[in-house]
């Protein structure tokens, strides 16, 4: 069953933000003329939410943190969850570092750094190429400069003791995890990794030990029952003070941990 009254919201915003209408011509003006072009757009939408399309795709924008992000269907949408990550960076880091969003995608949390922290040197890295073409978009369109785009397999192509820190909000999902049939319009790669979810994350933790500065910190976002595990493989690859942090929902969804 649809939620119309969420379709109806939607299809408001849809007005306001695709085709330009003010309230106006949306609530009082019953006798507005609609172009054709604006007819078959109104048509393309109401297809796209019978399949489920989510209206971050639709209108091809998202926002995350302070700013409006284009994403399409090459990458996650952002969640409001993953601002944490952005916040503790924020809040806990003021002298100019060396930053890496692994896993950059849209580019939402690299990009959200370094416009908050321009004397920071922020790198997203990305390993699929259509998801670094997305990344650009927003890197030009918010005019950020002190970010810096890389193809790469995670953290495959850095020197060691490079970074102050890693961020990253990888794929965590098990393949065959039922929550995906919820997520089918988002790109699969992004979301779902070995090893029951935890496969890119080990990976992350392994690589992190080689390219974070001694005393450097990693900062991870993992599904709220992944708490216990990645907690594990942090220890085993000799991170301490390792800490977990809860989301919107008071679930464990972000853990960071420092390298001996």
């Amino acid at each position: 069953m649809f939620d119309s009254d969420a379709i109806k919201n939607e299809f408001i915003l849809f007005l306001k933000e695709k085709l330009h209408f003010n309230d106006s011509e949306i609530y009082i003006d019953s006798d507005k003329a609609i172009s054709n072009t604006n007819k078959y757009l109104i048509k393309e939408f109401l297809k796209q939410k019978k399949e489920g399309v989510p209206l971050d795709y639709i209108l091809n924008s998202s926002k995350f943190y302070e700013y409006e992000f284009f994403v399409d269907s090459r990458v996650l949408i952002p969640r409001p969850e993953t601002e944490i990550l952005v916040d503790y960076v924020n809040n806990h880091f003021s002298s100019p570092i060396k930053v890496l969003d692994a896993g950059t995608g849209s580019g939402c949390i690299g990009i959200s750094v370094a416009l908050q922290n321009p004397s920071f040197q922020v790198y997203g890295s990305e390993s699929s190429e259509v998801a670094l073409n997305v990344a650009s978009i927003n890197k030009n369109n918010l005019n950020v400069e002190n970010f810096l785009l890389i193809c790469a397999d995670w953290l495959s192509c850095f020197k060691t003791k490079t970074f102050d820190l890693v961020l990253s909000n990888p794929p965590y999902i098990a393949d065959q995890d039922p929550h995906l049939e919820d997520l089918k319009h988002e790109p699969k790669k992004a979301l779902v990794a070995k090893d029951s979810g935890l496969g890119d994350l080990k990976l992350i933790i392994e690589q992190s030990t080689k390219v974070l500065k001694k005393g450097g910190m990693l900062i991870l976002e993992h599904g709220c029952e992944q708490e216990n595990e990645v907690g594990n493989i942090l220890k085993e690859n000799n991170f301490l003070d390792i800490k977990n942090f809860k989301d919107f929902q008071n679930l464990p969804r972000i853990t960071l941990a420092t390298l001996e």
